[in-house]
């Protein structure tokens, strides 16, 4: 696992990248980074133009995917059965300079509960 930002490269070709910013100019970016067989998920349900990239990026079968678009009424739903579900969340608080521990954790079984990530606060 790696994290990043869009003007990092990890040391190796990654099986898969997910986008969260709903900026198309992120897709050939991300879609350099994966192997190929590799994915590139869209994990925004509002994106950008994707600009015009070279073939070459997804030669190779990589594959681009995006998220099922949800409506305000599903999402009314889901809160509905939310607030009515004894729900106990455990989070694990991590700055977001430290999101690479985070997923080594994860990756080894450190964690109960779920990681977030927040700001990193200066003076």
């Amino acid at each position: 696992m790696w994290t990043g930002g869009s003007d990092a490269r990890p040391d190796t070709d990654l099986d898969a990248a997910i986008i969260f910013a709903p900026v198309g100019e992120l897709v050939p970016l991300a879609l350099a980074t994966v192997r190929k067989g590799g994915t590139v998920v869209l994990g925004g349900i509002h994106m950008s133009e994707i600009p015009a990239m070279p073939y070459r990026l997804l030669w190779g079968e990589r594959t681009i995917r995006s998220v099922a678009n949800l409506t305000r009424d599903d999402a009314r739903e889901f809160l509905a059965i939310a607030g009515r579900t004894p729900i106990r969340t455990q989070i694990v608080p991590y700055a977001l300079r430290d999101a690479n521990t985070a997923l080594r954790d994860l990756r080894e079984g450190q964690l109960t509960g779920a990681a977030v990530l927040v700001p990193d606060h200066t003076s």
